[in-house]
């Protein structure tokens, strides 16, 4: 498992995400059992109890969710919750949600002790997601977004993501964060956008944590980017946190 250096220092705070050590955490690439046995491994050498953990099911827009103590959460394959973010107030409910090589997103008030884990891949960049977050926190619970804490894990990055004709995608807004290569590509900077949005909405740059492992070119993760050219078995990693 690996965490992030700087959000493992914060205290009143879990977070960590898996490698493929810890085996495929997602149920659309592997046996059902071994996957709960991969989930449940995991959590409990973060001495978390699988049955608090909420799951997302991604939607790859900008719907956000809000997990209260009557939601009825848990690691079983007909548990997950549709939705592109989490939300939080309550302690020793986590935040869990699998990974190819999108950005999971850990936003935290310590101020206000409220939590937030988004899922930050094309459309739901394109959506500007996290920034949507800051807005949700701003208006439901009156976070002050300069108090916020960022943590980006590992996700795929500008190195790696390359597109021939990347015009046939939605473009707008991206302009800043697209770069040609040499090779006639050009690479997306989806970090950089990501980044840019929350600065935007009032997070301080010094505030964010960003991973410095491009998990398409790492081989201690799930890619499915690196899966598509080596042929190399799919599977997904995992991201969890939550507040104790």
């Amino acid at each position: 498992m690996y965490k992030l250096p700087e959000l493992e220092l914060v205290r009143g705070l879990t977070h960590s995400f898996s490698t493929i050590s810890d085996g495929n955490m997602s149920y659309l690439w592997g046996d059902e059992q071994k996957v709960i046995e991969n989930r449940e491994r995991f959590l409990k050498g973060l001495s978390i109890d699988p049955n608090s953990c909420a799951v997302m099911s991604i939607l790859n827009t900008d719907v956000i969710t809000e997990i209260t103590p009557k939601t009825e959460i848990g690691i079983g394959k007909n548990s997950p919750i549709k939705t592109d973010a989490f939300i939080t107030t309550e302690k020793n409910k986590f935040l869990f949600l699998v990974i190819a090589d999108c950005l999971p997103v850990i936003i935290y008030d310590p101020m206000l002790k409220i939590l937030a884990l988004a899922h930050c891949g094309w459309k739901s960049t394109e959506a500007k997601l996290v920034g949507k977050v800051v807005d949700f926190l701003k208006e439901h619970f009156h976070t002050d977004p300069s108090n916020l804490l960022v943590g980006i894990g590992p996700g795929i990055h500008k190195e790696s993501y390359k597109m021939a004709n990347p015009a046939e995608r939605q473009l707008a807004g991206w302009s800043d964060f697209l770069l040609n290569t040499p090779n006639g590509q050009t690479a997306i900077d989806i970090v950089g956008y990501n980044k840019s949005q929350l600065i935007s909405a009032g997070v301080k740059e010094e505030n964010i944590e960003i991973s410095d492992i491009d998990n398409a070119a790492d081989p201690r993760f799930f890619s499915h980017h690196r899966s598509k050219e080596t042929g190399e078995l799919e599977g997904r990693f995992a991201a969890v946190v939550g507040m104790v």
